[in-house]
């Protein structure tokens, strides 16, 4: 069996056994907040250029909407979240390109449909792009040189246009699951 076909299939399994668990809960929720749920590794945090999900030092770089290692690779995230990285040398004079690897269970594209995923850095729009079938995904986007890239670190934001509420699947606010991100120069 293909390690894409096994994993997909321990998410669609995992993804099954949640919505039974949480199939008799249908009270109102309050609204929660996402916040980073690990600590970063010691001696502060560690900012890399590239990091996935499963490196010790992620938890210093997940700044909000992530939720905790999963299965020892990957998180679900919520419908906004955001990953703070370093900037790689010269990239402020040459441009980088930003990569986010992530899957779409099953369930989540049978609930939703298609789902637009957009990055930003502050109010700069880097892309957007629509996904319209479940599994293994790579989102990539060109950041132009300049001011963005130019500090020591940079909040890259992306927001899904649609996710599953808390209580519908589980207990959390669940949008894609995150497998790595990073910046490269050019």
């Amino acid at each position: 069996m293909s390690r894409k076909l096994a994993i997909n299939r321990l998410l669609t399994t995992t993804l099954l056994l949640l919505l039974i668990v949480t199939a008799a809960c249908r009270g109102k929720h309050q609204r929660v907040v996402v916040q980073n749920e690990e600590e970063p590794a010691e001696g502060g945090p560690r900012v890399a250029s590239t990091f996935k999900m499963s490196d010790p030092g992620a938890p210093g770089q997940l700044l909000h909407g992530v939720y905790g290692l999963e299965s020892g690779s990957w998180r679900w995230t919520a419908g906004k979240f955001t990953f703070l990285l370093h900037p790689p040398l010269a990239s402020a004079e040459h441009g980088a390109t930003l990569t986010f690897a992530f899957s779409i269970p099953d369930i989540v594209m049978q609930k939703l449909g298609p789902m637009t995923l957009t990055a930003s850095v502050g109010s700069t729009k880097l892309k957007s792009e629509t996904y319209s079938k479940p599994g293994a995904q790579t989102f990539v986007a060109d950041v132009p040189p300049g001011n963005l890239l130019a500090g020591e670190t940079m909040a890259v934001d992306f927001a899904l246009d649609k996710s599953l509420p808390a209580g519908s699947v589980d207990q959390r606010e669940l949008g894609v699951v995150a497998i790595s991100v990073g910046l490269e120069g050019k």
